[in-house]
């Protein structure tokens, strides 16, 4: 091992297999193999990048396999075996790599590009000077965020992901976005408050909170009232935070972001403790994030009410929940 992957192969075939394992649980659990199938593509689309031999994870799923029915009691190795087997299977019959976000992006494409190549040359300035342009020319917040700085945020992490960029770019990229954001948020005229309060949130373990922060910011240019508790918040912090506050009644609506398959059941554990509270037990709750946009019923696994790919999108299906659920409130008792 030390001779084909020098003397941190061992450190990083374990680490592999960690996270591999970790997939493997997470598919079991939410019974969707397609988070173990998809985590090995996403290995073999790294394994290519660094040249690295990808046969060698073949054999290592099968390897992981062969353990599993020699070493586990049968009940266990009959849910995971025939997983692991339609990996090797997929991985043998899908020899593409994973295409880069920016040919998803749509007509801002070449847009997104632009900004994202000043990120990358480390001037912020420009990258501001270049959105705050397009603003002015009549560029909506929505489409600016959704066109323009997710697609760009999802390009430098597949970048990242095939060793084209540096943990220091994408850092840097990241937080220059979040600050970008902010401004272009503050400049952005708002509409009519709605008289809706919605509470989002990443769940425990997600650190990366720029979609929910994005969702967040176009929900309130909309007219909602928006309390974002950012990344890792527990479950029953979530949960207490759609309570009424001293300062406010209960939340109306609750939005929840997973940026990894390997927090989806974090979801399922966050909306399990908020319906088990009395302001929670019928509070509609969406859900979003990467693992959402490939497994269209997600959704109802974790037990939400739905799921939208873009915030803008589910605006309309947000408004409407709200007001369904206020109509299904059971009315409170007068004393005679």
């Amino acid at each position: 091992m030390e001779t084909r992957y020098g003397v941190n192969g061992r450190r990083m075939w374990n680490q592999e297999v960690l996270s591999r394992i970790a997939h493997l649980a997470e598919a079991i659990a939410l019974d969707r193999e397609k988070i173990f199938i998809s985590n090995a593509q996403w290995s073999k689309t790294a394994f290519i990048a660094r040249e690295l031999n990808s046969k060698d994870l073949t054999h290592n799923l099968n390897c992981m396999r062969s353990v599993l029915l020699e070493q586990f009691p049968k009940a266990i190795s009959d849910l995971t075996a025939p997983i692991i087997a339609n990996a090797v299977e997929y991985l043998a019959t899908h020899h593409e790599c994973v295409e880069t976000p920016l040919t998803y992006a749509g007509q801002s494409r070449d847009l997104a590009r632009m900004y994202l190549l000043h990120l990358l040359r480390r001037d912020r300035n420009e990258a501001d000077r270049f959105i705050s342009e397009l603003s002015g020319n009549g560029i909506g917040f929505a489409q600016i965020c959704e066109g323009i700085l997710v697609p760009a945020m999802a390009e430098i992490g597949h970048m990242w992901h095939v060793q084209e960029a540096s943990i220091a770019d994408e850092h840097y990229c990241t937080n220059a976005t979040l600050g970008i954001l902010e401004v272009l948020r503050s400049k952005t005229p708002h509409k009519a408050p709605n008289g809706y309060l919605v509470v989002s949130a990443c769940v425990g373990g997600d650190l990366h909170d720029l979609g929910i922060k994005i969702l967040s910011a176009i929900y309130e240019t909309e007219g909602w009232t928006v309390e974002c508790l950012g990344a890792n918040t527990p479950a029953q912090e979530i949960a207490t935070a759609v309570g009424p506050q001293v300062f406010r009644g209960a939340a109306d609506l609750l939005v929840l972001s997973a940026t990894t398959s390997l927090r989806v059941r974090s979801i399922q554990t966050a909306i399990t403790q908020v319906r088990a509270t009395p302001a929670g037990k019928h509070i509609p709750i969406l859900v979003g994030g990467q693992p959402f946009q490939h497994m269209d019923d997600l959704w109802q696994v974790v037990g939400a009410n739905a799921q939208s790919l873009t915030a803008s999108a589910s605006l309309e299906l947000a408004l409407q929940l709200v007001i369904d659920s206020h109509l299904k409130k059971p009315k409170a008792k007068r004393n005679s």
